[in-house]
């Protein structure tokens, strides 16, 4: 068995871990406030091309997608 001697209280790594879990929790909701304040991102802007006569209407028409950005 090994006994290990210290000068800190009982309780107190278990008020440390405490304190670190409060802690931890305090940042999570920082950075959930974060995330929560930054402006949603445009969708992005699907264009579906007609079909063209030929062997290649069996695949049917061309899609394209489009990155909506905004130019400040």
């Amino acid at each position: 068995m090994v006994t290990l001697f210290t000068t800190r209280r009982p309780d107190a790594e278990v008020r440390q871990h405490f304190n670190e879990l409060r802690t931890i929790a305090s940042i999570d909701q920082q950075v959930d406030a974060f995330h929560a304040a930054q402006p949603k991102a445009p969708d992005p802007v699907i264009i579906e091309h007609p079909i063209e006569p030929g062997d290649s209407q069996l695949l049917g028409g061309g899609m394209s997608i489009h990155a909506p950005w905004k130019r400040d």
